[in-house]
């Protein structure tokens, strides 16, 4: 789906309110003011969430009064029946992801979770965004509605401004840690998803990630590099740099590049760096002849995940991962992987129906 006009003025209205704030805590209230602007109708909340000790801690609501103590207590009891805190522990994923991306919401209602936490706060549907996993903590952003779900083109909307969520959000915490480190950035920086880069005070490469210089490396591949081994449009984007972000779009044959360089708080430039497939990923719909753990399996299947990495995201064991693939093969009367999620798509009626 692609943006209007009005939709990309309504974007960069915001990105000043994100980067002007360096204290944390006001940082925070920005990027929730600014999500509540571009989704509206909801509960906007900044979520910490801890692996290890499966604690949840609020970092800030909008409205700022929304639930008491004892319903964060309630939700802080069960936040680990949530398909999300598993999901993005185990995939640093920059898209904003549903509920009901991973499972029915009838289903979803019948947790704990739901029954005594977010139904206290009528809390009914979540779309939710990765900012950072520096371990154990997950930070993580969220919209909460009561009556409606979540359209494609409100996704979008976070999708596009999420780099913007992302990079503000870890300027501010590097900020408030180390006042001039850019150690701290750099750290700061690799926990987060995208890829990234750090130029000084004269434009000068400080350091590149090596997933950035992959990906650099994959796009602009006609353009002359410099020293530094960048492509020229890059050099050209960082010469321009000032106060204001700026961004730049290169694809290849199956993927969309796009490069912000957003001011740092130490006086230098961000590189950073977004690469998603040409063709979106398909949503799953479940097939009647699996069973729920299996379709739960084949969903992940589906997204390119391998089977250590379904396991942990549904909390099962490896080996319970790879006996439900194989049952999945059996049942859809395939040899592989590859034929059974092809076989999957052709099943939901799915194929022919993804849109760039």
């Amino acid at each position: 789906m692609e943006l209007e006009s009005k939709d990309w003025q309504q974007i960069n209205g915001c990105l000043l309110r994100l980067y002007r704030e360096l204290e944390p805590q006001k940082q925070i209230q920005a990027m929730l003011g600014v999500v509540n602007e571009l989704v509206p109708d909801g509960c906007v909340a900044m979520d910490s969430f801890d692996t290890i000790t499966k604690q949840q801690l609020i970092a800030g609501t909008l409205p700022a009064n929304f639930g008491t103590a004892e319903d964060k207590q309630w939700i802080g009891r069960y936040i680990h029946q949530s398909p999300l805190a598993a999901y993005f522990a185990a995939t640093p994923d920059p898209e904003w992801k549903t509920i009901t991306d991973f499972m029915p919401l009838e289903d979803f209602q019948k947790t704990e979770l739901h029954r005594f936490g977010f139904s206290r706060l009528n809390v009914n549907h979540q779309i939710l965004g990765l900012l950072a996993h520096v371990h154990p903590m997950i930070h993580i952003v969220s919209v909460n509605r009561t009556e409606r779900g979540f359209t494609e083109k409100e996704r979008v909307l976070l999708n596009t401004i999420h780099p913007h969520l992302v990079t503000s959000f870890l300027n501010a915490q590097a900020f408030s840690q180390t006042q001039n480190s850019l150690e701290q950035l750099k750290s700061t920086m690799n926990a987060a998803p995208g890829a990234y880069g750090y130029f000084m005070t004269d434009k000068k490469l400080s350091w590149l990630q090596p997933r950035a210089q992959e990906w650099l490396s994959a796009f602009f591949t006609g353009e002359v590099r410099s020293i530094a081994g960048l492509p020229q449009s890059i050099c050209h984007l960082i010469d321009r740099a000032d106060g204001s972000p700026l961004h730049l779009e290169d694809r290849n044959t199956t993927h969309r590049l796009t490069v912000c360089v957003l001011p740092s708080v130490l006086g230098g430039w961000i590189l950073r760096l977004e690469q998603k497939p040409l063709v979106a990923t398909p949503y799953f719909r479940p097939l009647a002849k699996l069973s729920p753990a299996e379709n739960g399996v084949l969903r992940w299947m589906v997204e390119g995940k391998r089977n250590a990495e379904i396991a942990t995201i549904l909390g099962v064991s490896p080996r319970t991962a790879e006996k439900h693939v194989s049952q999945i093969l059996t049942k859809l009367d395939v040899e592989n992987r590859a034929t059974a999620i092809v076989r999957a798509m052709e099943l939901a009626g799915m194929v022919g129906s993804i849109a760039p």
